[in-house]
């Protein structure tokens, strides 16, 4: 009897010490320097973030083709706002987390995108960037500091939002 509950005791302690472990820091925070990481686009070149859009406020949005929670009409819709913003510094940057199949029809209506849409096909740079479901989304200034984080999806008013505080 007293090795059962000494076995419990452990257990016990053991939870908790997962539970603090859990509650501590995870991902990026709030003027936490964004990662450097390199992902090929759609196309094959490679693009350095945030180095190669240095001087730029960017939106980073982690999605993917298969995720039946992430709204595939926001990427045509951060177009417009990067169209509206994009001389004031703002490039939107999609990071489609998975295997990049370019014949798979479903990737036709991206085409006409003009801001970068990169691949993270092993998840590596989401794992960098603490992203625990998708989508999610980080918010960088100009020095490449994380100034705001949307986790699930968003509307378009809540991204315009977010992004502009940084921009002005």
């Amino acid at each position: 009897m007293m090795k059962n509950s000494g076995w419990r005791w452990l257990a016990l302690c053991l939870m908790l010490i997962l539970a603090v472990g859990c509650t501590r820091r995870g991902g990026l925070q709030i003027d936490d320097p964004a990662p450097v990481v390199s992902l090929p686009d759609f196309h094959g070149k490679t693009v350095n973030l945030p180095q190669d859009l240095k001087g730029k406020v960017l939106l980073v949005r982690f999605w993917s083709l298969d995720c039946v929670y992430c709204n595939k009409e926001m990427l045509p819709a951060l177009e417009a706002l990067y169209q509206k913003y994009k001389d004031k510094g703002f490039v939107p940057v999609a990071i489609d987390v998975g295997q990049y199949d370019g014949k798979d029809e479903r990737w036709k209506r991206f085409e006409q995108l003009t801001y970068p849409m990169l691949n993270d096909e092993r998840g590596l740079v989401a794992r960098r960037f603490g992203v625990i479901g998708m989508p999610t989304s980080f918010v960088i200034d100009r020095e490449g500091i994380l100034r705001g984080k949307i986790t699930g999806e968003a509307g378009l008013d809540e991204f315009e939002k977010l992004f502009t505080t940084v921009l002005n």
